[in-house]
């Protein structure tokens, strides 16, 4: 009897059960299929559960669908689904690109993987049917869940192939049981109480796969992020919006000389402290999206460095929330451009001397040569060709300090006569009349002749352009039989500031004349006595003058170091 006039007659669930003779479950198990509906929590329309009992069963008669549930056999049901999984899967791809308009444009290669894979989905939900109660397929299931995840499937389209999967099994399950008829209705209430769950419990396990999938790759990539930060040369740090530490790294620790626990909470201020007149660290903290700011700072041990700061402001949706800065040290970078400025500007200052005399020279031959006497010629001939051998030597000092930086010079030792060598080398010098020589005749060291003549060269005119006559060149025997070559001169000698770095390649600024210094030549002599086993150093003389000191080893000890070696 129907209801209230306008109202269709409301039956709770025993009621229904009863009518369609099928267990409270499997009526539960329609209406959460859709089959059956629930009018405001209630109950089932009388006429909802009477139309679906039609479809079940071949005459309206209740009895129709009753029988001894021992013949019903829900495995039948499940075998006829399983030969439907091919029909199922291309109805599920219909259904798919109704949902997502893009499979549509879908290569056929990909249309039918996409059907495969319904295929399997739809054999593996009738298998753990089939075994609901003897098969845990929960970690399998996670793992695809995984494996979706990590190659990049949408999730939303995970879940929405799993609900077609599981409507589409529960439909082709009514449609079997219809067309099956008799006896049919009650195998098919015990397949869907277990089809559901089933699908269900793949649903959540994907999920579930998928999820983890998602936290873990976030989480490594933030391992990989923070191991990258923590290992980084540059310093790095977060601020708060007052210019509070929030985070910094060990780099920028180490670059700011100072402790990284007590970098954590400072103020960007007093950590990062521009010398007088440089840029303000206000300048760290800009809105601008990249600020790129150059500093010079002084450290709390005295030490001042170069630094570049690149700031960032860090956002919390469109609102500036504080700010990143990388902070590296371009110190050596600062220093390798100056030297090799200075290293210009020695070479040029080098060559303009004696370019400047062979010139003036040159004018002088060319505007007065037939009235200038013979001896004059001779003169300005021996000048002409002295400079020449400067630049000639100028220009085999920098091949050579190439070779010994790249570690690739050659010397060829053998015994060489020291006064013979010492005289070759003052006849390639202008102005040698101040040099006093003191070298007895016989002694002999172990040396490479060229070069030894290169490095007495370029002491004695270090002497006579930065020192004072008279320079006297001297050699005496030491201990352990080696030979002691001294070059001395009366100027002012060598400022204490720069006399550790007198034998660099760089030219050292002194206090008082603004040039003495190490520079090429020393540099040179420095690398040659060391390939030739020896050694040089740098003295102060008693009463004022610069002395320079190299010692050379004679052939029997030369002789004993190779026995020994």
């Amino acid at each position: 009897m129907d209801g209230p006039a306008g109202l269709p007659r409301v039956i709770d669930l025993d009621e229904a059960a009863q009518l369609l003779a099928l267990s409270k479950e499997g009526v539960g198990a329609l209406a959460a299929a859709g089959y059956l509906h629930l009018r405001d929590g209630r109950g089932f329309a009388l006429g909802d559960v009477k139309a679906l009992h039609a479809r079940l069963s071949d005459d309206l008669s209740i009895d129709v669908l009753g029988g001894d549930p021992a013949s019903v056999d829900p495995q039948a049901l499940l075998d006829a689904l399983d030969g439907r999984s091919d029909e199922m899967a291309r109805r599920a791809f219909d259904i798919f690109q109704t949902v997502f308009p893009e499979a549509t444009a879908w290569s056929a290669t990909e249309v039918s993987r996409f059907v495969e894979q319904a295929r399997r989905r739809f054999e593996a939900i009738l298998a753990v049917t089939a075994h609901a109660e003897d098969v845990d397929l929960a970690a399998d299931l996670v793992q695809v869940g995984a494996a979706a995840a990590w190659s990049g499937s949408s999730l939303p389209q995970l879940l929405v192939v799993l609900r077609i999967s599981r409507d589409l099994v529960v439909q082709t399950a009514v449609e079997v049981a219809e067309e099956r008829g008799r006896h049919w209705g009650l195998a098919l209430s015990l397949v869907l109480t277990r089809v559901l769950p089933a699908i269900d419990r793949l649903t959540d396990s994907v999920a579930q796969g998928y999820w983890q999938a998602i936290i873990g790759r976030v989480e490594e990539s933030t391992a990989r992020y923070e191991s990258v930060v923590e290992h980084a040369t540059d310093g790095v740090y977060e601020a708060d919006l007052d210019g509070r530490v929030q985070y910094a790294n060990s780099a920028l620790a180490l670059i700011l000389g100072r402790r990284l626990v007590d970098l954590e909470g400072a103020r960007i201020a007093d950590v990062i402290v521009p010398v007088s007149g440089d840029a303000t660290v206000e300048t760290l903290l800009s809105d601008d999206s990249s600020r790129r700011t150059e500093l010079t700072v002084d450290r709390p041990d005295g030490v001042r460095r170069e630094i570049t700061v690149v700031t960032f402001p860090r956002y919390q949706g469109d609102e500036i929330v504080g700010f990143q800065g990388i902070v590296r040290d371009t110190s050596a970078a600062t220093e390798i451009e100056s030297q090799k400025n200075e290293f210009l500007e020695l070479i040029t200052k080098d060559l303009r001397q004696p370019l400047t005399t062979v010139l003036g020279l040159g004018v002088t031959l060319e505007g007065y040569a037939a009235e200038l006497p013979v001896d004059r010629l001779e003169r300005i001939g021996t000048s002409i060709r002295q400079q020449a051998e400067r630049m000639a030597r100028l220009a085999d000092d920098l091949y050579q300090v190439s070779r010994i930086e790249a570690q690739a010079l050659m010397v060829n030792l053998r015994p060489t006569d020291l006064r013979r060598t010492v005289q070759m080398a003052l006849g390639t010098i202008e102005g040698t009349d101040g040099v006093v020589l003191h070298v007895d005749d016989g002694i002999v060291v172990q040396a490479d002749q060229r070069r030894l003549e290169q490095v007495v060269a370029n002491l004695v005119e270090n002497a006579l352009t930065h020192g004072a006559a008279p320079v006297v060149v001297r050699a005496d025997q030491c201990g352990n039989d080696l030979i002691e070559l001294t070059v001395d001169d009366d100027g002012p000698g060598v400022d204490a500031d720069i006399r550790t770095t007198l034998f660099t390649r760089m030219r050292a600024r002194g206090e008082r004349d603004g040039t003495r210094g190490g520079g090429l030549g020393l540099s040179l002599v420095r690398g040659l006595v060391e390939a030739m086993g020896g050694r040089v150093w740098y003295t102060e003389r008693v009463g004022g003058g610069a002395s320079f000191h190299l010692t050379l080893a004679t052939p029997k000890v030369f002789a004993e170091r190779l026995e020994q070696e």
